[in-house]
């Protein structure tokens, strides 16, 4: 029983990931071109340049909030048997590699307003929250963990039927 996730190139790219979660959520930079127009007409008012001017700034705050959600990132998740290997990347570069038991793992994933989140314990310790950036989306999140919880249920059933060894 093995499930293998290696992140792809650009995904271990730290800009990468931000240009990904821009393509997959294509409408939410929809404003952002709206804005671009009206830079390029120039507004005639004093009201309508603090309307352009608070929009760049509510869409900067965006675009930070999703760079700072990037930092960290779920680059491996191995598990082969019961033994299971993590790798987390911090913008380019590893790091922190976790290895254990499968029975030490569990994951959760969380929903706050559309946005999904997938938490990684150790031992009933926080390890890593992997926001959905780059390549995990909600629906790669829920296949990592049916796929983790289906290979964990079937090590159960095959130690419980194994039963005890007779020469």
């Amino acid at each position: 029983m093995q499930y293998r996730f290696f992140s792809s190139g650009i995904d271990q790219d730290y800009w990468g990931r931000f240009l990904l979660f821009a393509k997959r959520n294509f409408w939410l930079y929809i404003p952002d071109i709206i804005t671009f127009l009206f830079l390029l007409i120039p507004p005639y008012s004093w009201f309508e340049t603090q309307i352009i001017i608070a929009l760049v700034i509510i869409l900067s705050i965006r675009d930070i909030l999703v760079l700072k959600f990037s930092v960290y990132h779920l680059a491996k998740f191995y598990i082969d048997g019961d033994f299971v290997s993590v790798a987390i990347i911090r913008k380019n570069s590893l790091h922190d590699q976790i290895n254990g038991k499968i029975s030490e793992f569990d994951i959760k994933i969380n929903s706050f307003a559309g946005f999904k989140t997938m938490e990684i314990f150790q031992n009933n310790k926080l390890v890593h929250r992997q926001f959905a950036t780059g390549y995990w989306s909600g629906c790669k999140m829920k296949e990592l963990y049916e796929q983790f919880y289906e290979i964990k249920r079937n090590l159960g059933f095959w130690r419980m039927f194994q039963g005890p060894m007779v020469n």
